[in-house]
């Protein structure tokens, strides 16, 4: 009896265990949570309360509540906002202003418990004076370079005019951009605005050294619609304001509380271009001895001048290797007595960002540690028997379908001392036979570890390299074996040619050809009577333009300090696709399409996204 009565207990505690959990299967909950009521009401006037609150239809959790709130205008202590069950509960830190129109963003903070669905766009809205606010400025964020809308990015407004107000104070109203770009900054009192974007890294709603930023030439004026707005289709429905229900009826619920309320956009939609400046702080990063004969030293960003170093020691001796914007310096060690010696000492002298992040010279003192690796006594052997044994590794780009525009390159992994000339040969295949021919070295950069070899090679021509033993030896007196590199180059009929014409033609323009990642393959200068993109290789292409105004050749960004804006990008609306032995025309007015959205969609989905 007892163990009947035992497991008829056990029953009960489990049906009871298990009742908030409910019946299993069925479909999946994808109805966001419902707000029923709150205090105070969204879009009350007179509120003086530290806490609101408001409830909903089903139990709610929050998904990253400090990344997704925006409160505008912000505070400097964010408020300490909770899910309670049905509830969700702001407490505010910091006192509210007098008069004030105040709007929480919680963009997609709010979800359902059981599914983790969304409550997307959520607003909630009051002022602690008489009046709501009620205007609001929409708009889109880009990347200046590449056109490609950001998420995540902060967009504020100022009503003081002067430059100095972007670095210095908060944002008078703030907004975030969505997914897509879109930013909608909420209750904004009528009046002339600066307004800016910023990627707010340091979260102090003002531009911080460093960070990118985005801005526009003239202030705008948000004023009361005079006349009603025509529905514009370029901008998405949850971006549409809630009061105008007579004008986006079909896009808003009727039931819909939780969007701001009285609000009216006061114009067109504003177009961000954001752009990073090249300012970033200059400081001497790291150094690393890699190897025993190999200290690599970095700078945290391309230098304006090339670092000098000098040893403290008179017997220490290298070979300075410079990357190509002297960010990264090599120095090959090359005497064996400094070598061996586990504790080297250097003297920097380079560019370095002082406190007001000016560029100023000054002097490092650099420590090169070597810790020989521990290994057992058979792994030290192998290892003094492979340096006995090696050899100068060489590496070249020769091979089968050599591309006609490439250049012949022999590369190398230690600096080279000698260069027997002669006994590096290049012959041409003519039939069985093989003809030597003539052939020059490219000068090369700091350090002599990569050689190119011009010479007249022919489309469709058959060659072979040839490196007799010895040809050269590095500074450590180590050389190669002879060696034998086919050459194969593709034919002309394998390629096609791909005529670009601007129509009106601009001499500013630079025309960049891209591949289907939005990565530039080539680069040229628009010519009056076409561009000519030759030996392309039968795929899929894009382009894209912009305007070189200061004629430097290379894309250049803005300047928040000479209130200069990035150089202007165009792409072309559709993919071209090339065949082999083809030559294509193609004209390009590239303000026959705004500038905004003649991108194709399909290099906007490939761009990598912000994490």
């Amino acid at each position: 009896m007892r163990k009947w009565l035992f497991i008829l207990s056990m029953a009960v505690l489990i049906s009871c265990a298990n009742r908030g959990i409910g019946p299993q299967g069925g479909p999946k909950d994808s109805i966001p949570p419902v707000p029923l009521h709150s205090y105070p009401e969204n879009g009350a006037v007179n509120f003086h309360d530290r806490k609101l609150e408001v409830t909903f239809d089903e139990y709610i959790q929050l998904d990253n509540i400090g990344t997704n709130l925006m409160m505008s205008p912000p505070q400097q202590n964010p408020p300490d906002v909770k899910a309670r069950g049905k509830r969700l509960i702001v407490q505010f830190q910091d006192s509210l202003r007098d008069s004030t129109t105040y709007t929480l963003d919680f963009g997609s903070a709010v979800c359902d418990f059981r599914e983790k669905v969304p409550l997307k766009g959520y607003y909630f809205c009051f002022s602690t004076g008489p009046e709501i606010d009620t205007l609001e400025s929409l708009g889109r964020v880009y990347d200046a370079q590449n056109l490609n809308p950001l998420s995540g990015i902060t967009v504020g407004i100022h009503s003081n005019m002067a430059d100095s107000v972007f670095t210095s104070e908060p944002f008078l109203r703030i907004a975030k951009t969505d997914a897509d770009g879109w930013y909608r900054i909420a209750n904004i009192h009528p009046g002339r605005y600066r307004l800016y974007a910023v990627d707010d890294m340091s979260r102090d709603y003002r531009l911080t050294y460093g960070e990118a930023l985005a801005f526009m030439d003239e202030p705008v004026s948000i004023l009361h619609p005079d006349v009603t707005h025509p529905h514009d289709d370029s901008i998405p429905a949850d971006t549409v304001p809630a009061d105008s229900l007579h004008q986006h009826a079909d896009s808003i619920p009727a039931d819909s509380i939780h969007q701001p309320l009285h609000s009216h956009h006061h114009s067109e939609t504003v177009s961000l271009f954001l752009f990073k400046e090249q300012q970033q702080k200059l400081y001497l990063q790291r150094s690393v001895r890699d190897k025993q004969h190999l200290v690599t030293v970095s700078f945290s960003a391309p230098p304006d001048s090339m670092p000098l170093f000098r040893p403290l020691r008179d017997s220490l001796a290298w070979i300075a290797h410079y990357s190509a914007h002297y960010d990264t310096v090599q120095l090959w060690l090359t005497d064996s007595c400094a070598i061996s010696v586990d504790s080297l000492y250097f003297e920097t002298r380079y560019r370095r960002t002082d406190s007001l992040n000016r560029l100023e010279w000054c002097t490092d003192t650099i420590q090169a540690l070597w810790r020989e690796p521990k290994m057992t006594a058979k792994a030290r052997e192998n290892q003094e028997r492979q340096n006995r044994n090696r050899r100068l590794d060489i590496r070249t780009n020769a091979r089968k379908d050599f591309e006609v525009y490439d250049t012949l390159r022999l590369t190398v992994s230690t600096p080279l001392a000698a260069i027997a000339a002669d006994s590096i040969r290049l012959y041409e295949r003519i039939d069985t036979v093989l003809k030597p021919m003539p052939f020059s070295f490219a000068p090369y950069d700091t350090l002599p570890m990569q050689l190119s070899l011009l010479a007249d090679l022919k489309p469709g021509g058959e060659y072979e390299l040839h490196l007799d033993s010895g040809a050269m030896h590095d500074v450590y007196g180590v050389t190669h074996i002879s060696a034998i590199y086919p050459l194969q180059l593709k034919k002309t009929e394998d390629y096609s040619t791909l005529r670009v014409r601007l129509v009106p033609f601009e001499p500013q323009a630079r025309i960049q050809l891209l591949s289907n990642k939005d990565e530039v393959l080539r680069e040229l200068p628009a010519a009056e009577d076409g561009t000519f993109f030759e030996h392309l290789k039968p795929d899929t292409y894009y382009m894209r333009l912009y305007l070189d105004t200061d004629g430097n050749g290379r894309w250049t960004t803005g300047s928040w300090e000479e209130k200069r804006q990035p150089e202007k990008v165009y792409y072309f609306p559709e993919k071209i696709q090339t065949k082999s032995n083809w030559d294509f025309e193609q004209e390009w007015d590239y303000h026959a399409v705004e500038q905004t959205k003649a991108k194709p969609a399909e290099l906007i989905q490939a761009a990598p996204k912000k994490k």
